[in-house]
Formats: structure tokens, sequence, C-alpha cells
């Protein structure tokens, strides 16, 4: 019967430890909508733009790199994207390399600015960006191990938008995959979330799953995080296992 005071203690220790980490570091400051009267004015200040994410990071460079990135969220918050969607989105698909620079970049402010314009752009934008997500979520995934908590953090939720807001396909379902047989144990603590997320996205066209060996790699993901050596791992995985089982009873029995 020493269970619940054990239980009763750790749980008020962990409530007194939260403070040290609090959640809000981990999004980004909203930002005010920017304006454009033109495309001809929208192409010019991603062609600007160019010039500061050009080679590595630097003390020179960082700062522009980072008001560059705050001001696409400006734009992505203004009328761009119903005005000059394609414009938008192409600047976006030229600028993509540089975008990623700010993702990874070491600096917290920077990488933050990256990640939220990136949630951003795929939440204004869904399936419009779908030939952007590939790298997307290659470089997300990595980010995911990151050892700074809040990189971490921000990566896992981009990831999810990711998966929530575009096209399904193969290459998704093979990422998340990638990362439940990660040595890092976010990645793998994470799979559970986005697996979660993109069952309730595809619960009413399950045919894009049981076709083309979605389901057999959602049950190789489950059945590996529900073994997982971690506690953590195998926690979350089993509320995903629920999940999957109300959709798809029979397989989740086998």
């Amino acid at each position: 019967m020493q269970a619940r005071p054990n239980l009763a203690a750790s749980v008020s220790s962990l409530a007194s430890e939260r403070p040290i980490t609090p959640m809000p570091e981990a999004k980004a400051e909203s930002v005010e909508p920017s304006y454009v009267n033109t495309q001809r004015e929208l192409d010019d200040i991603f062609k600007d733009m160019h010039q500061w994410f050009e080679g590595k990071e630097t003390e020179q460079n960082w700062l522009k790199r980072e008001e560059s990135i705050t001001k696409l969220r400006r734009l992505n918050a203004g009328n761009a994207p119903s005005d000059f969607p394609d414009a938008f989105v192409n600047g976006c698909r030229g600028l993509l390399d540089g975008i990623i620079k700010a993702v990874i970049s070491l600096r917290t402010s920077l990488s933050k600015e990256g990640c939220a314009f990136v949630q951003e752009l795929a939440t204004t934008f869904g399936p419009a960006i779908d030939p952007m997500v590939e790298i997307l979520m290659q470089n997300f995934i990595k980010l995911c191990a990151a050892t700074k908590k809040i990189a971490s953090q921000m990566a896992n939720t981009t990831v999810d938008i990711l998966i929530g807001r575009t096209t399904y396909n193969a290459r998704i379902m093979q990422h998340i995959w990638g990362a439940c047989q990660d040595k890092n144990v976010q990645p793998r603590t994470y799979t559970a979330g986005w697996l979660k997320t993109l069952l309730k996205k595809e619960a009413h066209h399950k045919n894009h799953l049981e076709h083309g060996g979605g389901l057999d790699v959602i049950d190789k993901c489950i059945k590996k995080g529900i073994n997982d050596p971690n506690p953590g791992v195998r926690e979350q995985m089993r509320s995903t296992y629920w999940a999957y089982a109300a959709m798809w009873p029979t397989r989740a029995e086998a």
C-alpha cells in the first residue's frame, strides 16, 4: 500500500520542478502583419533576402537572417497568402535552404523564428507546400534529437503541424518509422503524437493508409514503441495504440 504516498510525492516534486523549464519558451512571439501592394514588391523582398543566407552563419549575418525570417512571418500574416499565393510559396521554395539554415541555427532566437515560420506557413498553405515537406521533415526530425530542450520541443511541434496540414504520402510514414528507431529518446517519444495526428487526419479516408503499405508501417511503429526500453516512450505509444485500435480493431488485436 506504499505506492500511493510515493506517487503523490513524485507528482508534487514534479510540480515543483516545472518552473525551471517553462513551456511558453518553445513558442515564438506573435508578429504584426505586413502588407504588399504588388507581386513585384513581394518578389523583390525575397530577392533581397538571399544575400543574408549565403554561406555559413556569422556574427555579421545572423541578425539579418533573423530579421528576414521575421519579415516572412509578417508577410504570411498579411495579404501575400491571399493576394499572391503562388509568388509567396515559390519565394519560400527558392529560399528553402536559407530557411532551414535558420531552423538549425544554434542561436535559439533565430531557430525559434525559423520553426515558427514553417509552422505558420504549413498552417496557412497546407498541401500547397507539399513539394517542400520531404526536406523539411528530414531536418526537423533531426532537430527533434537536439540537446537543447527548446529546439527539440519546437521541432516536435513543427513536425506535428506538417503531418497534420500537408498531404499524406509513404515518405512521411518512412520518416516516422526512422524516428521510432532513433538512438535518442526524444524523437522516439514524439512519434506517438505524430502517429495520433496522422490517424486523426486520415480517419475519414482510411484507404490512404490501407493502400501503399502505410498501415504496415504504423503497425511496426506501434509495436516498436510499446516494447521500447524507455518507459516514457512505451507510455506515449500505448495511448496511440488505443486510437489505432478504435479505427482498425481486428488489426490491433493481431
